[in-house]
């Protein structure tokens, strides 16, 4: 890590002190400095503005510099850096609104972490920033599932009125997907997917995963709730589906890596 990387980051942070270092070896200083360095603008820059109106500021800031510290205690000393000020800057300002927000914390400290690795160069992204702030916590369930699975079954499913050209294409959520059910409402989840596709996180491929059974999603338990309570209103349904996958893609699965802390 260079000396100057210090100089890239904004004046308010305040520099560790010699006399706090002088008794450590050079690569504890080399960590002490930079976590230091970040834990500072955490405080300067997120807690400042609420610190005389919110009394549990300093349970936040060493919350957040714990969890730093857990993040960053396997970066080899030679590849510990300073995060680049277009990622520290934006990732700590976002962390003042949603430091509550625990999916979306723990997605924005990984960021930090993974800035702070020279390893991860290639794989962490400024853009990154933008996308965490653009989800929701249920966004970030339904993205740290998909993870999970890499790929996954996803139907879009019309009730069509027997003997009618008419359709109810309301009637079941946009996209469902078996595994994402428990996280939610199916028609948040849809919502949540649409979203993750939106920032280029997810692809929902028109296309089936080879030897997955889709026939099966047909007769799912919610799928068939849906159908017998829009047959109450006196019409008979086929239903009738389009078979799809949600899958990662590249940008994803680097986010993954990045800022879920996954090995993909």
């Amino acid at each position: 890590m260079s000396e100057n990387n210090t100089s890239l980051l904004p004046d308010i942070i305040t520099p560790v002190s010699d006399a706090i270092h002088q008794n450590l070896p050079e690569t504890e200083k080399q960590t002490d400095g930079a976590l230091s360095t970040v834990v500072g603008f955490f405080n300067n820059v997120v807690l400042y503005p609420v610190k005389k109106a919110n009394l549990t500021f300093r349970y936040k800031l060493e919350a957040f510099e714990d969890d730093l510290k857990e993040k960053i205690k396997d970066i080899p000393e030679e590849n510990l850096q300073l995060p680049p000020t277009m990622i520290a800057g934006p990732t700590l300002e976002a962390l003042r609104y949603t430091y509550d927000e625990a999916e979306l914390r723990e997605m924005y400290e990984n960021l930090l972490a993974s800035a702070m690795d020279t390893r991860k160069d290639a794989e962490t992204h400024p853009a990154y920033v933008d996308a965490i702030r653009q989800m929701s916590p249920l966004d970030a369930r339904v993205m740290a599932e998909i993870v999970n699975y890499t790929q996954l079954r996803c139907i879009s499913i019309k009730f069509s009125i027997v003997d009618s050209t008419n359709v109810y294409s309301k009637g079941m959520p946009d996209y469902f997907v078996e595994e994402l059910c428990g996280l939610a409402d199916p028609f948040a989840v849809s919502a949540s997917l649409i979203n993750l596709s939106r920032l280029g996180l997810i692809e929902i491929i028109n296309g089936t995963i080879k030897g997955a059974d889709y026939e099966a999603l047909m007769s799912h338990p919610y799928v068939i709730s849906r159908k017998e309570l829009f047959e109450r209103f006196g019409n008979e349904f086929i239903l009738k589906d389009t078979k799809s996958t949600v899958a990662l893609n590249n940008y994803g699965i680097n986010f993954a890596k990045v800022c879920l802390a996954k090995e993909l």
